[in-house]
């Protein structure tokens, strides 16, 4: 696959590039845990069929930058990372911070 030109967005190989990501992130976590998959040519976005799994996957993944959705309802928390060069997302539920109060 030809390296893509990020100066050239609408370029054919970023959505192949992004697609190819998709597909072995479904391959590694497992596409019976994938409820939906959203792939653009800079992002790939995904939600578990069991949301209380994301933290999880996103960490297998290697997502390791959350932020916290409070005011929407229900909450969820959206784990970020880099791979292979694009955005990964995972929603999961809210988490609980480390020293939260419950």
């Amino acid at each position: 696959m030809s390296v893509p030109d990020p100066t050239r967005p609408h370029e054919p190989a970023l959505l192949e590039q992004a697609v190819a990501v998709a597909a072995e992130i479904v391959r590694q976590i497992g596409a019976t845990r994938v409820e939906l998959i959203t792939v653009t040519r800079d992002r790939v976005c995904l939600q578990p069929v069991v949301l209380a799994e994301g933290e999880a996957i996103a960490r297998a993944l290697g997502l390791d930058v959350p932020l916290d959705h409070r005011m929407f309802v229900p909450g969820h928390t959206l784990w970020t990372g880099v791979r292979d060069g694009l955005e990964v997302q995972v929603r999961p539920v809210l988490r609980r911070p480390l020293g939260a109060v419950q």
